[in-house]
Order: structure tokens, then sequence, then C-alpha cells
């Protein structure tokens, strides 16, 4: 469940970001790059869920449109973006927001907990995939990158305020001698890697990240990037690993 978790992931979270880009000033590769990787994730993703799940089962069929529509944009996708394009755009998006909806039984709180976490990753992806495009079109506006770091703020400090919601919401499980989770020195290590990777780390690194990108210093910042989509899928992982194992939203 959670890797699947993480495949729809980067189709919702990666694919969501897409308009942040020109596509007159990026080209159509860039989408077809975007729609691409997109695409496999949730391939993969589909595959892992017919292990346990029918060929025909609602998720299923949620899959198939999600991927359908990713198809379509990498086929047909021309530099100046057509209505049929951003009608496929709101397919990809709304189908798969529905599925994580799914996926999290209905429950409107745990589909924000993963829906925060997959923005958050999605933001650092996407703007590591996007520096990669400099290399092909050097003179493209710096500002689609500011825009994911932006964004990559915004949900940092609403994961941020989620944790400390954890924390004080189940203090049962840092207390001495639990035996709620994995105990009380493997809750303290989930949280503290929590923490330090995934908000001071990640924090720190955006912010030098967002000066270097600032400077036109583009491949620099891609270097950066990469390290924080690394620190973002380890926390994120963590994070949603003691949320579906135990309940705790950390």
């Amino acid at each position: 469940m959670l890797a699947e978790f993480f495949l729809v992931s980067i189709g919702l979270g990666v694919g969501i970001f897409s308009f942040l880009a020109d596509t007159k000033a990026t080209g159509a590769g860039f989408l077809k790059v975007v729609a691409g990787l997109c695409g496999a994730s949730l391939l993969l993703g589909l595959i892992l869920h017919l292990t346990y799940g029918a060929v025909f089962d609602p998720l299923s069929k949620i899959y198939y449109i999600a991927i359908f529509a990713f198809a379509l944009t990498y086929f047909f996708h021309k530099d100046d973006k057509s209505w049929f394009m951003w009608v496929l755009f709101l397919i990809q998006n709304l189908s798969l927001t529905f599925l994580l909806f799914k996926m999290n039984n209905g429950n409107l709180e745990h589909f924000l907990f993963a829906f925060t976490s997959i923005m958050m990753l999605g933001s650092v992806t996407y703007a590591m995939v996007m520096g990669h495009w400099y290399l092909v079109t050097p003179k493209l506006s710096e500002n689609p990158l500011k825009y994911a770091l932006y964004f990559s703020w915004i949900f940092l400090a609403i994961k941020m305020g989620w944790t400390i919601f954890g924390y004080l919401e189940q203090p049962d499980f840092f207390i001495q001698g639990t035996t709620d989770g994995g105990g009380y020195a493997f809750n303290w290590m989930m949280l503290t890697m929590r923490i330090g990777w995934g908000y001071v780390v990640l924090g720190i690194m955006s912010i030098f990240a967002y000066r270097l990108v600032a400077m036109r210093s583009i491949q620099s910042a891609t270097g950066m990037l990469y390290a924080m989509t690394f620190f973002v899928f380890v926390s994120e992982l963590i994070s949603n690993y003691m949320f579906l194992e135990y309940g705790l939203q950390i």
C-alpha cells in the first residue's frame, strides 16, 4: 500500500504543477517528459494495485482513465496548449484526487493528510525535473522554479503544523516506556528524522536553492533540488509509514 501510494504521489504531485511553466516557452517536450514520468509511475501503481484488486474494480478504472489522459498528453501535446490539453489536465488531476480519496476510504482528514504530503513531494520533484529543462531552453525564465519553491514552502508550513498537531493529539506515543507504535525509542527516532530531514534540512536547502535560482545559477540549483527530492521522499515515507502502520499523523 505504501509503495502504491508513492507511485500515485508522483503521478498527482508532479502532474498537478505542470501548469507552472508556459509550454510556449518550454516547448511541448517538457510536458511530454512530465506526462511520461506521471504515466509510468501510475502504470507501476496499477500493477501493484492488481496484485490485490480486480482488473475492473472502481480503483482500477480510475487508474485507466488517468493513464489514458497522460498518454494523450504525451502523444498529442503541442507547443501552444490547446483547450483539449487543459481538459486532459483536469481529468488527470481530478481522477487522481478522487483515487486518493477512495484509497483513504472516504475519510476527509486522512485524505487531506495524504494530499498535503503529495503536494509537498510533488512541488519539490517538479522543480527538480524542471531544473533539467534549462539545459534544453537556457533562456527560459526562472519564475517556474521560483513558483514551485513557493508552493513547497506553503506545504512545508502546513506539514509542520500537522506534525505538531499529531504530536499533541497522540502524546502517548512519546511517553517513556510506551508500547504504542514501534515503542518509545523507535517513535522518537522516526519523529526526529521526520523533523530533521523533512523540515530543518529541507527548509534550509530550499532557501539556498531559491537564492541560486534568483542568481540564475540553474545547474547549481538543480543539484540542490536533487538532494531536496531525496530528503522529501525519505521524510514523507517516514510520515506516511507511521500513519498507515500506526495511525500517527506526523
